[in-house]
C-alpha cells in the first residue's frame, strides 16, 4: 500500500488559465485526493494497479500548459513525513488533516 503525490505548477496570468487550474484542482478532490498544500495533493493507492489507475484519470484532467509531477511513496515512507506549522489553531487544522486521512483509510 501506498499513497500517490501530486505536485503541480500551472500558470495562472490569463483568466483562461486560471480557469484550467482551478478545473484541475477541484478535479483532483473530485477523485478522492485530499489537498495537502494549495498545489500538493495525496491520495492513498492500496494496489499498483489503483496507481495506474489514478494515473490514468490524472492525464485526463491534466491542463494543457504547466507541469504536474506524480510521485508515489509507501505506507511507511508516508507515516515518516513530519508537517511543521506555524499557525495559532495548528492542533486543530492537524487534528482535521488526520480525521480525512483516517477516514480514507477506512474506505479502503
Amino acid at each position: 500500500m501506498g499513497w500517490l503525490i501530486v505536485l503541480f505548477d500551472l500558470p495562472t496570468d490569463t483568466k483562461a488559465e486560471r480557469h484550467q487550474a482551478t478545473k484541475f484542482r477541484n478535479g483532483l478532490l473530485d477523485l478522492g485526493y485530499l489537498m495537502l498544500q494549495y498545489s500538493v495533493y495525496a491520495r492513498c493507492a492500496v494496489t499498483l494497479d489503483k496507481k495506474k489507475g489514478f494515473l490514468n484519470d490524472i492525464k485526463k484532467i491534466a491542463p494543457t500548459t504547466g507541469n504536474v509531477q506524480c510521485y508515489f511513496i509507501t505506507d511507511i515512507q508516508w507515516e515518516e513525513c513530519i508537517t511543521i506549522t506555524k499557525n495559532k489553531d495548528k492542533g486543530l487544522r492537524q487534528l482535521e488533516f488526520e480525521d480525512k486521512i483516517s477516514d480514507q483509510l477506512q474506505f479502503w
